[in-house]
């Protein structure tokens, strides 16, 4: 199947989101041989430094690096709150940003918001983070257990590729964000999660490639129609 400009853009626009009016997006570029879709790209396996999974496509460099956004973050946060990086983690898959952890009051929270909402290049956040008096080491050394209990089910599954998956665990709850060919991909994490003992709730976030190819290509299009229109 061959999808026309104008049906990228449209189904695209649905996985985009809009802040101050700009366009704020990311690509993981995938090929879905398997589907049958006619969309540019090939996938190449792998994993980075922030562990996400690691493409390679024309331009992919110039679209997107997690690695780069989290080092943004993080130094925004130093300058709104340096009390703030002890406290919550930062994570980025393919431009989608998830925060974990707690701090200890409204105006923290607000601080977190302020540095992550001031940040371009983001396609979408996830925020867990929660107000709440800080873990103790027993509850760290559960949550710890947890998420290295869960990495290890993922590796040793042959029908899960590892890489795409990120993991964190915070009070007893699982948070994963991830991409995947299928959403059975998904799912089997979140089953591997859910026969962890001390773990109280799962929530994924979670794209199929379609998604992203679709927003990718969409995006593509609106750049291209953006930078027509500025000639």
């Amino acid at each position: 199947m061959t999808y026309t400009a104008d049906e990228i853009l449209e189904i695209g626009k649905r996985h985009m989101h809009r802040r101050s009016g700009r366009v704020l997006f990311s690509v993981l570029l995938l090929a879905l041989v398997s589907h049958g879709c006619s969309v540019p790209g090939t996938i190449v396996g792998g994993v980075s430094a922030v562990g996400s999974a690691a493409l390679s496509a024309p331009g992919f460099e110039k679209r997107m690096d997690d690695a780069g956004l989290m080092v943004a973050l993080n130094r925004a946060l130093l300058q709104e709150d340096d009390t703030l990086m002890l406290k919550i983690k930062i994570d980025a898959l393919a431009g989608r940003v998830m925060l974990t952890g707690s701090v200890p009051d409204e105006n923290a929270l607000i601080s977190l918001r302020k540095s992550v909402d001031a940040e371009p290049g983001i396609r979408q956040v996830f925020n867990y983070v929660v107000v709440s008096e800080p873990r103790g080491f027993a509850k760290v050394g559960r949550d710890s257990f947890i998420s290295t209990r869960l990495r290890a089910a993922l590796m040793t599954d042959q029908a899960i590729s590892a890489v795409n998956f990120i993991i964190r665990t915070h009070r007893g709850v699982v948070y994963i964000l991830g991409v995947a060919p299928t959403e059975e991909e998904a799912m089997r994490v979140v089953n591997h999660a859910r026969t962890i003992s001390g773990v109280v709730e799962v929530k994924l976030e979670f794209e199929t490639v379609d998604e992203m190819m679709l927003a990718f290509a969409a995006a593509d299009e609106l750049n291209k129609a953006e930078a027509s229109r500025l000639k």
